[in-house]
């Protein structure tokens, strides 16, 4: 009973998370022990580095700052209020509801979409910076997720609810307990949510499991075929695809689809798909390293300082979590890790110059 306490006290931490799920999409895939070998090595590799990142933010001389929590919340219900903007003028703009007619979420906009992406990001800076009730959040929550999946895109309401729990969980709003019903409960929906896909395409199967499946014959495919043959384009295409820089004007997961001779669809190449096509196996390492450290040390400031810092950190959770599908590789995503990187720095520099005074 005592050892139960304990780790009922102890926090779910994002790469503890990560290595579950990972181990889940292997066990309900049909890939090959090579492929399967890369999954569990990088997860594992991600949770190492993580846990160092954490002990390195330890050995600072970091002493909590004062938070202008009131000024977090304006910035984070700005924020909001600019996602649903967006949202409702990417619903005009298409005339229709992608939600009950998928065909018609090809004409979204593109722009208007990326712009929606801010509604989670801003809710989650608000839960983390305000005194709002536990009973207003989960309502507030699913308003949003209402008006989010309307867009048609599972995706962005799993991160809007995500985020949401990981905000409650680390301001202590919620406890263990209450956040495992949680994720339970976000299970449900992302069955539910793909189950009513399933039946307006008219879909036969299990929803849950031939996603995984199809994820991963991907992935195993990748492995394959296109190990560090794209030296650095699928990423390139994230920026390029915008017109920022030079090369491919389609984006990653179009590159990705026509690769294997899939054309008019996107596909996604998990998490570890990506990295593998343009770094290699090789680049696996330096690549989950890093993500794993700058996670650890953002988790640290995090749960020190609250607030923007918080909303930024259960965005970047979110993102990892739904990206062991979908990679990361969006845009919008990328310019919210680099702020959320920026932030977590800004607030380890500025702790230990308060921590000297």
């Amino acid at each position: 009973m005592k050892k139960f306490l304990e780790l009922n006290l102890q926090k779910i931490g994002p790469h503890h998370i990560f290595v579950g799920l990972s181990c889940i999409f292997v066990l309900l895939s049909n890939v090959t022990t090579l492929s399967a070998c890369i999954v569990l090595f990088s997860s594992a590799f991600f949770y190492i580095s993580f846990i160092a990142g954490q002990n390195i933010f330890k050995k600072f001389d970091f002493k909590p700052f004062e938070v202008n929590y009131k000024f977090h919340e304006k910035i984070g219900l700005f924020l909001l209020l600019f996602g649903i903007f967006f949202t409702i003028m990417d619903l005009l703009w298409v005339r229709g509801v992608p939600l009950f007619d998928p065909t018609s979420r090809k004409f979204l906009s593109v722009i208007y979409t990326a712009f929606s992406h801010t509604l989670p990001l801003g809710w989650a800076i608000v839960v983390s910076s305000s005194k709002l009730s536990n009973k207003k959040i989960f309502l507030y929550s699913g308003v949003f997720a209402s008006l989010v999946v309307l867009l048609g895109y599972r995706t962005q309401v799993v991160v809007l609810l995500l985020s949401t729990i990981f905000a409650m969980y680390y301001s202590e709003k919620i406890k263990n307990k209450l956040m495992i019903y949680s994720l339970i409960g976000l299970a449900l929906v992302v069955f539910g949510l793909s189950f009513l896909r399933h039946f307006i395409l008219n879909i036969g199967g299990n929803p849950i499991l031939s996603r995984i499946d199809l994820t991963m014959s991907i992935f195993d495919l990748i492995v394959k075929n296109f190990n560090g043959n794209f030296q650095g384009v699928i990423h390139n295409a994230i920026f390029s695809s915008y017109g920022l820089i030079d090369g491919p004007k389609y984006g990653p997961r179009t590159l990705i689809a026509n690769s294997i001779g899939v054309t008019g669809v996107t596909i996604t190449p998990t998490i570890f798909g990506a990295v593998l096509m343009d770094f290699g196996t090789l680049g696996l390492v330096p690549y989950f390293g890093i993500f794993g450290l700058l996670m650890g040390l953002s988790n640290e400031v995090s749960k020190k300082l609250k607030g923007l810092y918080l909303g930024f950190y259960s965005i970047m959770v979110s993102y990892l979590i739904v990206g062991i599908e979908t990679g990361i590789l969006d845009f919008d995503v990328v310019v919210m890790y680099f702020l959320g990187v920026i932030s977590t720095f800004y607030g380890i520099f500025r702790g230990i110059l308060n921590a000297k005074k």
